[in-house]
């Protein structure tokens, strides 16, 4: 097998997702850490109608979504759509040292519960090709490292994703046979107390107070999204509000509980009490997304509208999120202090 191959790690949390996980595999092969790179932005970001129904969507602009996800760090993204020679784009990428994250339909990948079952968008990595087989990393459990047929790859690949009452959430998304190409372009910044008060200041900067506008952002923008949530009457309406709900707040989510961790790991680091208690705080927020997320799917898939409880979780998520923001306050003050 190639040094590639052997390069290749599994990482995965357990409220992220595909996104989250494939650019870790890469960062990591790169010899980049994924808590420093993707867990240092915590942020709510929304514009209305332009989800996708992917489990890796992320709200970011046109070839920017690694650049969202890492805003402390120089680490870059582009989608590439591959025609008939796609196998020979990816082999390519693969001879120029980039690791190809490939969208996929979980409904032809064998290794995948949903194998011949359940339609539904996804991502892995790719780090190897033979005449026959495709090798793929996918830590999303059940976490699976190894070959598939080629014929099984280019059908994953390149499925239309048909729209699949089985999960309507992920499905009528077609892969389109698109690989995502990410790479660290540039120095990465020395993660010392300058760079984390930094840190913790912008992110509070993007919370406070935010915007309802066009984009909603930040704590207005969350609250301005929740409203919108709690007037919904049950419809068509509905449902695409119910399902684009879950879908944007996956990644919403992981990112919360990804930079929890990054806040953790900084208090043990530099014994800064207050980062230890930021961090409980971010935490409790990234588990508030829960009950807004499960209530919502559970009334687009059984039509349980029970707005009332969406509303009980939504201003719990909310109680939270205030009290994780107070907290990163006193821990960039703690911080400072330091420096």
């Amino acid at each position: 097998m190639s040094e590639t191959a052997q390069a290749i790690r599994l990482w995965t949390r357990d409220l992220g997702s595909c996104l989250h996980a494939t650019l870790a595999t890469v960062l990591l092969r790169d010899g980049h850490d994924p808590v420093t790179v993707l867990g240092a932005p915590w942020e709510f970001r929304r514009s209305p109608g332009s989800w996708t129904s992917e489990e890796y969507y992320f709200f970011a602009e046109p070839d920017s979504l690694a650049k969202r996800l890492a805003l402390f760090h120089p680490f870059e993204s582009t989608w590439h759509r591959s025609g008939e020679g796609g196998l020979d784009e990816l082999r390519h990428a693969l001879a120029e040292g980039v690791l190809p994250i490939a969208a996929v339909d979980n409904y032809w990948l064998p290794f995948r519960p949903a194998f011949h079952d359940v339609h539904a968008a996804h991502l892995l990595v790719v780090y190897d090709i033979t005449d026959t087989e495709v090798f793929v990393s996918d830590a999303q459990p059940p976490a699976f490292q190894g070959a598939i047929p080629i014929a099984d790859f280019l059908a994953s690949w390149g499925s239309l994703n048909p729209a699949d009452d089985a999960d309507v959430f992920f499905s009528a998304s077609p892969s389109g046979r698109r690989w995502l190409r990410a790479l660290m372009r540039g120095p990465v910044p020395e993660p010392g107390l300058d760079w984390l008060g930094h840190v913790i200041r912008d992110n509070l900067a993007r919370y406070r107070p935010g915007s309802a506008g066009d984009t909603q952002t930040g704590v207005a923008g969350l609250r301005r999204y929740l409203d919108e949530l709690y007037a919904l009457t049950p419809g068509p309406d509905a449902a695409e509000a119910l399902s684009e709900l879950y879908v944007i707040s996956w990644n919403i989510q992981a990112q919360a509980g990804l930079h929890a961790e990054f806040l953790r790991r900084e208090g043990t680091r530099w014994g800064i009490r207050e980062l230890a208690e930021a961090a409980a705080g971010v935490d409790a927020v990234a588990h508030g997304w829960t009950g807004v997320r499960m209530t919502g799917a559970h009334a687009r898939v059984w039509g349980r509208h029970r707005y009332d409880e969406l509303r009980a979780h939504g201003a719990e998520l909310v109680r939270r999120l205030e009290v994780a923001l107070d907290r990163l306050e006193l821990a960039a003050d703690a911080v400072s202090r330091r420096t």
